[in-house]
């Protein structure tokens, strides 16, 4: 399951015209590598649930190419963590579950995870990894998480990479908005096994946030080696073979520019990220900046985020 029904207002104004799972990572839709990462790990099937924005994700399902076949569950209120997931326990089976948030890149070795839930015989398994941005997960020393605050215990950050048993629903009320985290408090409070799977040096980026979403492409630009198939590093930009580019235009440290873009001449681009269809004028400089889907650009831009079609912007903003 990918985890996928928030508003993301972090990433707002991207997410004015698009759902989260539908931004584009290096021009590819972040839906495409989610389902490829699951793919790796051995999925049969997927299920999305999709609150913002659904009929957007329903379009792109639709007439989607995908290796495996891949379910929505629309919400028609916003049930949190917990809710979404019992929400969708009709696709279950008797095998554990596999929960994705919605919102991550991640290269973790999931039969790893896989086997280790079930070598642990934990109800409830949660991938953990120390990025202190993140740290908050409470962990003794045999694995067992403890909480998710406080304490003088081993601190580590929750990947949003998870595998429940089916006995978890039992947990969470149905049809009610709620969180995961506190069924799993309730399940460690009855002396139940949820059990740390930690990682060291494996790939995972979270980018749910505008400076994430930005920082994750300067981090690949940097990168010699590609930590997903089919990423593109080495310091190359990244450029859709549709967009058109004028003479004279030059890049500058980490580029992507999407399908349908128009650079005119003399067009000078610098840590950005263009998104789809966009045009920017002869001359313009745009530097530390993300544009979205259909904006037409006619001066020089510099630390600005840019909805679709330029709805909504955020002025100032860097790396």
């Amino acid at each position: 399951m990918i985890l996928a029904a928030g508003l993301a207002t972090r990433l707002r104004p991207l997410t004015l015209s698009r759902p989260k799972v539908l931004v584009p990572v290096q021009n590819q839709p972040l839906l495409d590598w989610l389902v490829a990462y699951l793919c790796s790990g051995g999925a049969e099937e997927v299920i999305v649930n999709i609150y913002h924005l659904s009929e957007k994700l329903i379009e792109y399902i639709e007439r989607s190419d995908f290796p495996i076949p891949v379910h929505l569950r629309v919400e028609k209120t916003l049930l949190g963590t917990g809710g979404g997931i019992r929400n969708v326990m009709d696709f279950w089976d008797q095998r554990p579950l596999v929960v994705v948030n919605g919102d991550i890149l991640s290269a973790i070795d999931l039969q790893a995870v896989l086997r280790s839930h079930e070598d642990s015989g934990a109800t409830v398994t949660l991938v953990l990894k120390d990025e202190p941005l993140f740290n908050g997960v409470k962990v003794a020393s045999d694995g067992r998480i403890l909480g998710f605050s406080g304490g003088s215990e081993q601190h580590l950050a929750f990947t949003g990479i998870q595998v429940l048993e089916r006995r978890v629903l039992a947990g969470i009320p149905a049809g009610t908005p709620s969180s995961i985290i506190d069924c799993y408090l309730q399940l460690i409070a009855g002396g139940e096994k949820v059990m740390a799977h930690v990682v060291q040096d494996e790939y995972w980026r979270e980018l749910g946030s505008l400076h994430g979403y930005l920082q994750m492409h300067e981090d690949l630009f940097r990168m010699s080696r590609a930590p997903v198939p089919r990423l593109q590093v080495d310091g190359k930009a990244v450029v859709h073979e549709s967009a058109r580019l004028g003479s004279g235009v030059h890049f500058d440290d980490m580029v992507c520019i999407g399908a349908g873009c128009e650079l005119e001449h003399g067009v000078g681009i610098q840590r950005s990220v263009i998104w789809e269809q966009v045009t920017i004028g002869s001359g313009c400089s745009i530097r530390d900046s993300i544009i979205g889907d259909g904006v037409v650009v006619t001066e020089s831009l510099e630390g600005v985020v840019i909805g679709a079609e330029g709805r909504g912007q955020i002025l100032d903003f860097r790396l």
